[in-house]
């Protein structure tokens, strides 16, 4: 799996929303399926064509997809469904490695139109699929329960199973899941990697570092290996060897432009703003695919806004506007949209946020919006305008919002889009001073979310308890994991360390 910390930033990809606060973009959805392989063993999934060469074309691009060749993947994924134009399996994986949401649309359907025609399995991963784009992450939970039962000993069903869980923040789960992947199979590598990012985010870094050691020496050749070990250096704050990580990974492959990415959020938590843009420029100069394009666009403006320089970071935002309506790219739009009036809220223009925010909502009600995006897009919409209705004193516009948030939470089963609505709780308590409410909330919110720790800071520091305040601060301050809403936080809770450690 591609970063935990990239790959859910990445403008066209990766599932988990910070949907509730000021987040990190609203963002396309995906199960990161990574199949290395088919054939072999009636305990795996195997896949349904009337053509080998297909087979063996898909198997290669899962190859490729698995270690971040996503152009190379696509071409294969391409050639298959030329040969079997009703090969299931292989659209669900053109649609998976595609760099935009309405390729990866089309593709989807085509999935879901020759889906009788592939295996009970497959139809499992494509079925599961389809309910997390359709914001049911309860039932995508279902089917690939289901999966493991039908196939308990199959590796990539465990691995499916555990990545899930993951993706849940369900850490004990996940672990077991893909233990017993690798328990079927020690060379799958991928576990290894997924392993690796658990561990951090449960820090138990020396046993990130094993996990990553192992899925370097079975993919000795790769750039994310490398990539990886990076991003896990990168969170421990060492920047030195997070660096000199990355440039192995250029080494090997000069456009893996993930690590191009990493090395540039060193230099942000360095401080060296610049030096950091000058990396992510590199992107736009390289550049294979709009998804490259908004990436650099997206992380530059991040750039400026840890250094608060909000007219920059609004510039950089009104280019990628431009760029995504000459693209017809409406959820890069609705992205850009959100985190512009997300800034004019940390510039307490109000009205203008709100004004943004009913782009946002323009977007999402187009007929072409994909159902499930739609509801998140909503979610994370009305979030934003219950926390400015807050601070303006409109409690009743506050509460119809609230209320529609919880119904729509509810009904995904999701654990992370509830923690969010807990936290967008926590916030809103903490704007109506009401700071053992916000205290409780807050504390139910996602803990790898750096906004929502900032505001639990927050509320403890306005409640008196300064040396748990100070804690947390500190914690969002080392967090190391560059996205928006991080950039929004981040230099606040500096500010407060510093005043305490001026005042001591």
């Amino acid at each position: 799996m591609k970063s935990f910390f990239k790959k859910r930033l990445e403008e066209n990809s990766g599932r988990l929303m910070n949907c509730l606060a000021f987040a990190a973009g609203l963002i396309f959805l995906s199960l990161s399926l990574l199949l290395p392989g088919c054939a072999g063993s009636s305990h795996e999934i195997t896949f349904t064509t009337d053509s080998d060469k297909a087979l063996q074309l898909v198997l290669e691009g899962i190859e490729k997809q698995d270690n971040f060749f996503h152009d190379q993947a696509r071409a294969l994924f391409g050639k298959a469904v030329a040969l079997d134009s009703q090969f299931a399996i292989a659209y669900f994986f053109w649609a998976l490695s595609s760099p935009s949401n309405e390729d990866a649309q089309a593709r989807f359907k085509l999935a879901a139109q020759y889906m009788d025609k592939a295996s009970q399995p497959e139809q499992l991963l494509i079925k599961s699929h389809i309910a997390m784009m359709h914001d049911s992450t309860g039932k995508a939970h279902d089917l690939l329960e289901e999966l493991v039962r039908i196939k308990p000993k199959s590796m990539r069903a465990h691995y499916l199973l555990g990545n899930f869980y993951y993706r849940q923040q369900e850490w004990d789960n996940a672990e077991k899941e893909l233990k017993a992947s690798i328990d079927l199979e020690p060379s799958f590598a991928a576990a290894y990697n997924l392993l690796g990012y658990l561990y951090v985010n449960t820090q138990r870094y020396p046993e990130a570092i094993q996990a990553l050691k192992k899925y370097s020496e079975l993919r000795p050749n790769e750039p994310n290996p490398h990539d990886s070990m990076g991003e896990i250096f990168l969170a421990m704050g060492d920047y030195e060897n997070s660096i000199k990580q990355y440039r192995r990974a250029l080494s090997i492959e000069s456009d893996f432009i993930y690590s191009r990415i990493g090395i540039g959020h060193n230099y942000v938590f360095m401080g060296d703003f610049a030096k950091a843009r000058e990396t992510y420029e590199e992107i736009f100069r390289n550049a294979r695919n709009s998804e490259d394009t908004n990436n650099a666009f997206y992380w530059i403006s991040v750039s400026y806004i840890h250094e608060q320089n909000f007219d920059k970071a609004l510039e950089i935002q009104h280019r990628q506007l431009e760029y995504a309506r000459g693209l017809n790219d409406i959820y890069v739009q609705a992205n850009v949209n959100w985190r512009t009036g997300a800034i004019f809220y940390q510039l307490d223009m109000f009205d203008s946020c709100l004004f943004y925010m009913n782009a946002v909502r323009e977007i999402y009600n187009r007929p072409d919006m994909q159902p499930g995006m739609k509801d998140t897009y909503m979610r994370d919409t009305y979030g934003a305008e219950a926390i400015v209705l807050t601070r303006l004193g409109q409690r009743d516009e506050v509460n119809k919002r609230l209320a529609e948030i919880k119904k729509s939470a509810i009904e995904t089963r999701d654990r992370l889009v509830l923690m969010h609505f807990a936290g967008l709780e926590g916030v809103i308590s903490y704007w109506n001073k009401d700071y053992e409410t916000a205290i409780k909330k807050l504390s139910e919110a996602d803990p790898l979310s750096a906004y929502h720790k900032y505001y639990l800071g927050m509320a403890y520091y306005q409640s008196g308890q300064r040396e748990k305040a100070a804690d947390l601060f500190r914690q969002v301050v080392e967090f190391n994991r560059n996205g928006f809403n991080y950039a929004l936080v981040r230099p606040l809770a500096q500010k407060m360390l510093s005043s305490f450690e001026s005042a001591s």
